[in-house]
């Protein structure tokens, strides 16, 4: 399976509508950015998307 866009919506920190995510013409990627902005809420919402479940917490 390849994703080709992702819409996001109140998802995690992500709140109200979020800009599309398009993977077209993407082949390798890396996510990066300062603590708290959001990259682990992003790999959550692919992971939540394909499999419908995101990772594990431990609260």
């Amino acid at each position: 399976m390849i994703p080709i866009k992702l819409k996001m919506r109140n998802f995690m920190c992500y709140r109200g509508d979020v800009p599309p995510l398009s993977f077209d013409g993407i082949h390798t990627a890396c996510i990066c950015g300062d603590n708290g902005n959001g990259k682990s809420a992003l790999i959550d919402a692919m992971t939540w998307a394909v499999w419908g479940r995101t990772r594990a917490r431990s609260d």
